[in-house]
């Protein structure tokens, strides 16, 4: 799914209206009716019990707002509605579904700058629909004021019509006072880029899209480099690869885990293990001889290959048979034969071809001791934030510059980054940014990522180019998380149940 830019939104909202010949405020009476349809259908609200406050503002979003007023008073709910006042121009749609709910007798007031705030009900829900997308200015002290009393206040729910007030769509806050904090934004049409960084997470609550019926075609016409993956976009790349009956090990590729330290052994085991379940066809390991009998006790399944060393990993080669695919760093440690052993490893298979994935300590060695240049083109790296900041040597203002680097170092490295985190963020040599859809905190524990890097391996070695590999193994490690959230709840999850959930997951994109 693209993430379009705010000027791109525009021209296909315009489009819609065009090619249907409907008015701008018809287009904003549908998007409140697929906001009326999610709340009626949501069984949290109990409509007829609680009023709805509903904060209207004097542009296109405001017209949102008051169309919805209409439709809930009409199904019977109490709705209080307040004009938020900031500009005194009122455009055209606001006019015009003003005048609709004053011949319901609905109950409205505007709210002038310097006037007292209204006293509010917070046993009541809140329905803000001030700013749209398009706000990207700084309020005075009265509104921030204003906004902070709102924040303060517990309302049952507080339900942002398609941005949170406030939230800038394409820019930095310098601070966050004058944003409304939403529990739920409804958001039309696409995600918003602001929807899917950090530093937003607390202002936009749980977001979910509304479909306003922009056009096939025009959605093709899009260009963008941000994406949000989606299930239309894995059964994309899915059905490339489904299984055919005549086949064997030998077509689904050889990878090998290369890995492991004294009492570290476990990560190797982890990825080795999610490596299998998602569908390699023959898998060796690397470790240092301590790892010999873990790993053949925990996965009769992979080839053992050890280190003359006892503890830790001196030296690394790899076996005469073909190898279609390299996973490296899962707890290798930082001794420094170690370090040695990667840096020599590195310059060996440079013109090899062979795709590989880097993470964990060989990361944090590679940011130490500067050999990124010796990555062979196409390379994925999958740090966590910490491990970036070491890989970029300096720290971010915000999440905006925070991608910024992330898509500047891909491009000059030529090498994919998967950033993990809530909507993990893949980077990719030309510029291009993909946020994952699936997932849960409960993912948050020791070995998560040690699964994701034998996932994202796995499907090198089965095929898949390295922006396919990174794509799947995203969305597929945390659609396994998710499942194990429901059956487990969020803080029982441990990483080896993201394994064992991993299978369900291939069931449930085969839908």
């Amino acid at each position: 799914m693209k993430i379009p830019s705010l000027n791109q939104i525009r021209k296909a909202d315009q489009y819609c209206i065009d090619s249907e010949s409907i008015s701008s405020a018809q287009l904003i009476e549908r998007a409140a009716k697929g906001c009326f349809d999610w709340i009626i259908h949501n069984k949290s609200f109990k409509i007829r019990k609680y009023p709805f406050i509903v904060l209207v503002g004097n542009g296109k979003n405001g017209g949102d707002g008051l169309s919805l007023s209409y439709m809930l008073h009409l199904y019977g709910a109490i709705v209080f509605v307040y004009g938020i006042n900031i500009s005194n121009h009122f455009s055209n749609e606001f006019l015009i579904n003003k005048k609709k709910i004053l011949q319901k007798k609905i109950n409205f007031k505007m709210i002038n700058e310097g006037e007292k705030f209204p006293v509010l009900n917070q046993e009541n829900y809140l329905i803000d629909a001030i700013f749209g997308t398009g706000f990207n200015r700084t309020m005075n002290q009265y509104w921030k004021f204003f906004f902070h009393y709102i924040n303060e206040k517990k309302f049952k729910e507080v339900i942002s019509i398609d941005i949170p007030s406030g939230l800038f769509m394409e820019k930095s806050h310098e601070n966050f006072e004058g944003i409304i904090k939403a529990t739920h934004t409804l958001t039309f049409q696409v995600p918003k880029l602001s929807f899917l960084l950090p530093n937003y997470a607390d202002y936009v609550g749980k977001w979910h899209l509304i479909n306003i019926g922009w056009k096939d075609d025009c959605i093709r016409k899009i260009q963008t480099k941000n994406f949000y993956i989606d299930d239309e976009s894995i059964h994309a790349i899915y059905k490339k690869k489904i299984r055919k009956k005549f086949t064997h090990k030998g077509n689904y590729g050889h990878g090998i885990i290369i890995g492991g330290s004294f009492g570290m052994i476990g990560s190797v085991v982890l990825s080795a293990t999610a490596s299998f379940r998602t569908g390699i066809g023959k898998l060796s390991v690397y470790v240092p001889s301590c790892g010999y009998q873990i790993i053949q006790n925990t996965l009769p399944e992979a080839i053992v290959n050890t280190d003359v060393e006892k503890h830790y990993i001196s030296n690394i080669v790899l076996s005469n048979d073909k190898i279609n695919a390299i996973g490296i760093g899962i707890g290798m440690g930082f001794h420094s034969k170690t370090v040695y052993a990667l840096e020599s490893f590195l310059l060996k298979i440079k013109n090899k071809k062979i795709p590989m994935v880097i993470d964990a300590d060989a990361i944090n060695i590679l940011s130490h001791q500067l050999l990124l240049e010796l990555l062979p083109k196409e390379t994925i790296l999958t740090p966590h934030p910490k491990e970036f900041q070491r890989l970029l040597c300096r720290s971010w203002k915000n999440d905006y510059e925070k991608l910024h680097f992330l898509k500047e170092m891909s491009k000059k490295h030529k090498i994919f980054i998967v950033l993990k985190g809530a909507h993990s963020v893949i980077s990719t040599p030309n510029g291009y940014l993909y946020f994952n859809s699936t997932g849960n905190p409960g993912m948050s524990t020791s070995g998560s990522g040690d699964v994701l890097t034998g996932m994202i391996m796995s499907f090198l070695s089965q095929g898949y180019s390295p922006k396919e590999s990174c794509i799947m193994g995203v969305y597929l490690h945390g659609l396994a998380g998710d499942i194990a959230s429901k059956k487990l709840s969020e803080e029982a999850i441990i990483a080896n149940d993201i394994i064992h959930h991993i299978g369900e997951a291939y069931l449930k994109i085969k839908i």
